[in-house]
């Protein structure tokens, strides 16, 4: 972290406390940034401020249910109380259902729109202006699944709000630049998470398990999954660069080019 600053920078990360929210806070941290964690549970986002606190990081918390639609604005209040200044926002909650058309629920959907798309844009409309005071920068968390489908996956609901958020992220990029405010998006492939080991890879036989990963080999051209890491870094490059505004940053290993 830097020793020689005037002015604490901000970084507010939701879904901070584990998974990649918890890497991409740790970089931000190392490049010196001051941390506002936001999740629902106080149990591991008290192991995370710990855990970041030992590098000299200074990490506030904040509990809460981004599903609840009063959070975005008490967020933003409990914010309000420990800065006026926002230099990144990482909207990095999110959710998947992957089903057919036809098992396709409304409520799958309307969780999906809620927690993809609109709550990084009321999260983004609350903190504004502590963003328009930093001249900070957006960093919204999409998915490959915006632009490559898979073969027995069925996307089409969990796809349309990844698109919505990368159209979302270019729209503001282009309405907020004039005020100084850029905006950006992470597109990760599949990033090897704990949530990814215990829900996907940990169920699956050896003979399942040797298929999947000869099925990686062929997908990436890099022939690897992702860490949390390789997305952590590129959230550090979108934050602090100066000229990149409207992007939306494939961290795939080639995924979406093959």
């Amino acid at each position: 972290m830097s020793e020689h600053r005037t002015t604490s920078r901000f970084a507010v990360v939701t879904g901070g406390s584990e998974g990649l929210g918890l890497a991409i806070a740790d970089a931000l941290a190392h490049d010196g940034a001051d941390l506002i964690l936001v999740a629902r549970s106080h149990d591991k986002l008290d192991i995370a401020a710990k855990e970041l606190g030992r590098h000299g990081t200074i990490v506030h918390t904040v509990s809460a249910d981004l599903s609840a639609p009063e959070a975005p604005a008490q967020i933003a209040a409990r914010i309000g109380n420990l800065t006026d200044r926002v230099d990144t926002l990482v909207n990095n909650v999110g959710t998947a259902h992957f089903a057919s058309l036809a098992e396709t629920t409304v409520d799958e959907m309307n969780t999906m729109w809620h927690l993809n798309v609109q709550i990084p844009l009321l999260m983004s409309q609350q903190l504004l202006p502590a963003l328009l005071n930093a001249r900070g920068s957006i960093i919204n968390i999409s998915s490959y699944w915006a632009r490559k489908m898979v073969a027995g996956r069925h996307s089409a609901a969990y796809s349309a709000t990844r698109g919505a958020l990368n159209s979302l992220t270019r729209a503001l990029a282009s309405e907020l630049g004039p005020q100084g405010v850029r905006v950006n998006a992470i597109a990760p492939g599949a990033v090897r998470t704990p949530k990814y080991e215990h829900s996907y890879l940990t169920p699956m036989t050896t003979e399942q398990r040797t298929a999947h990963d000869e099925h990686i080999e062929r997908s990436y051209p890099l022939e690897r999954l992702g860490t949390a890491e390789d997305v952590a870094t590129a959230a550090t490059y979108l934050a602090s660069a100066q000229w990149t505004t409207g992007i939306i940053l494939a961290v795939d290993g080639g995924l979406t080019i093959r």
